[in-house]
C-alpha cells in the first residue's frame, strides 16, 4: 500500500504544472473589425437606403474554461451590436434618417495552447497562446427591400411608413428573420495571471457567412477579464 501511494505522488511529481486542472471565469468586451456596410435600392418613385454604421459595432460577455495538460478548453456567450441610419421614400411620405440597431449573439467554444510562457518575478506570468474552434451566431436583418415588403405588400409607391402599429411589427418581424449562422475560428492573445487575478487579450477571426450582410467571415478584438484557480 506504502508503494502505491509513493507511486502515485513520484507520477503527479512528473507532470508538468499544466496538468494540475485550472479554471476561471469573468467577463469580456471588446470590438468588431468590421461594420454594415452601406445598402441602397431604387424602384420607380420609391428609394429605400441603409446607411453606413458610424462606429464599429461593441461586444460583450461572459467566458469559462478548464486548463488541462497544456491546452485550455473555453465557452463564451457572446453579445454585440451597433446603430445605423435608414431612410425610405416614396410618393405618399418619407422616413428617416431613422436610428436603427443591429444585434447579433453568439455561442463560442475554443481549444488553446500556450506557445511560450513568461515569468516577470514577484508580478506575474503571462503566456502567448493561439487557438481554434466553432461557434453559433444569430444576428438581426437590416432594414431592406425585403423587409418592406413583407411589412407592407409589393406595392412600394402606397407604403404608409409612419402607419400605426409600425414600430411593433418591426419588432416582430426581426424577431422572425434572424440571421442564423455556424462557423470556425481561429486566434491568437496573450495572457497574463497575477495571483488569481486573470487577463486575456485575443484577436479572432471568425469564418462565418452573412454574420455581417455580404461577407464571409470578420475580426474582432477581444479584452477579458476574471479569476483563475
Amino acid at each position: 500500500m506504502k508503494m502505491k501511494k509513493l507511486l502515485m505522488v513520484l507520477i503527479f511529481a512528473m507532470l508538468p504544472s499544466s496538468a494540475f486542472a485550472l479554471i476561471g471565469f469573468g467577463i469580456q468586451g471588446g470590438q468588431d473589425m468590421s461594420k454594415l456596410e452601406a445598402y441602397s435600392y431604387s424602384e420607380g418613385l420609391v428609394s429605400i437606403n441603409a446607411l453606413e454604421m458610424g462606429t464599429n459595432p461593441g461586444n460583450f460577455g461572459l467566458y469559462a474554461f478548464v486548463d488541462l495538460f497544456g491546452y485550455a478548453l473555453e465557452g463564451e456567450m457572446e453579445f454585440g451590436g451597433g446603430l445605423y441610419e435608414f431612410t425610405f421614400d416614396n410618393p405618399i411620405n418619407s422616413l428617416g434618417p431613422v436610428e436603427f440597431i443591429w444585434v447579433r449573439t453568439a455561442t463560442v467554444l475554443t481549444i488553446k495552447k500556450n506557445l511560450m510562457d513568461v515569468s516577470i518575478p514577484f508580478l506575474a506570468e503571462a503566456a502567448l497562446n493561439a487557438g481554434a474552434g466553432f461557434s453559433n451566431h444569430k444576428s438581426t436583418p437590416r432594414a431592406s427591400v425585403k423587409m418592406v415588403r413583407k411589412l407592407f405588400g409589393d406595392n412600394l409607391t402606397s407604403v404608409d411608413a409612419l402607419g400605426d402599429g409600425m414600430e411593433e411589427e418591426l419588432v416582430d418581424y426581426l424577431k422572425d428573420n434572424l440571421n442564423e449562422a455556424s462557423g470556425l475560428h481561429v486566434q491568437g492573445g496573450v495572457r497574463f495571471k497575477l495571483l488569481m487575478l486573470d487577463t486575456h487579450l485575443n484577436l479572432r477571426y471568425t469564418m462565418a457567412k452573412n454574420v455581417y450582410d455580404g461577407s464571409n467571415g470578420f475580426m474582432q478584438m477581444i479584452f477579458k477579464t476574471g479569476f483563475a484557480f
